[in-house]
């Protein structure tokens, strides 16, 4: 049912761009509000420590944006939202990790690690927009984007697999001190080159940078297209040995009145 709400908005928004027009959207407004979804793709920046990204997490964002006139310009905005975006994040770490059992130590070879985070979002940015010919505009803009971790799961695979698949358990929450029997925690014994403590930070600032179109609909209506980078400042990883960051590309599509 989510995807077919999700097709069916797309569609209407494509069909968006068919529309007369008006050759007078948005003239004189000082105010804009509308919503957006947007497909994206993120990968993590390792910077430090025994880890390395592993592949692509295709994620998506959705929410409402409202855009204010500044200095009674029709070409610069203070742009507005309010979004929850999930952000799959994969990677992996480049040798042997131990892990505390109940007896001992415990070692483990190829251990991947596939964190799904979700995030509350309130990017605030600087639009630019142009002047609009035919019905038709483009805009910049730049800005933050302070995020909250709504919710955190992680899928870890390794040699050995650390879940028992009788019970039917494929992924655990990182930071939750109940889950332990799946965590890693660096074991008791273990060197610094065999840590690894699986817990995720709870906030996250990006910059974000992004371009696209506009285009007249009916009636005071826009549709809204574009690319936004969305590039972090903040780990994402607790461990002190690890420095990593989530970033995202994302295609966004929205309609503003």
């Amino acid at each position: 049912m989510k995807s077919l709400k999700c097709v069916v908005a797309i569609a209407a928004l494509g069909l968006g761009l068919g529309l007369p027009s008006t050759g007078k959207a948005q003239s004189g407004e000082k105010a804009m509000f509308g919503f957006k979804i947007s497909p994206n793709f993120c990968w993590v920046k390792i910077m430090e420590g025994p880890m390395q990204n592993n592949g692509l997490g295709l994620g998506f964002s959705y929410g409402i944006t409202g855009d204010f006139s500044m200095f009674k310009s029709e070409n610069y905005w203070l742009a507005t939202e309010l979004q929850i975006t999930t952000l799959p994040s994969k990677v992996g770490f480049t040798g042997t990790l131990l892990r505390e059992t109940d007896s001992s130590d415990m070692a483990y070879n190829d251990v991947r690690f596939d964190y799904n985070m979700q995030y509350l979002q309130l990017p605030i940015s600087l639009k630019m927009r142009t002047t609009h010919v035919e019905g038709m505009g483009f805009w910049f803009q730049f800005g933050l984007a302070p995020s909250i971790a709504m919710q955190s799961r992680v899928s870890t695979r390794s040699n050995p697999e650390i879940y028992d698949a009788a019970v039917g358990v494929n992924s655990h929450k990182p930071n939750e001190t109940t889950n332990s029997v799946y965590d890693f925690d660096g074991g008791s014994n273990a060197t610094a080159t065999a840590q690894y403590i699986d817990d995720v930070a709870g906030f996250r600032l990006p910059m974000i940078i992004g371009a696209g179109i506009e285009k007249e609909m009916g009636g005071n209506a826009m549709f809204v297209a574009g690319l936004r980078f969305d590039n972090a400042f903040t780990d994402l990883f607790k461990d002190n040995r690890v420095v990593g960051r989530n970033n995202l590309l994302s295609m966004q599509m929205g309609v503003v009145f």
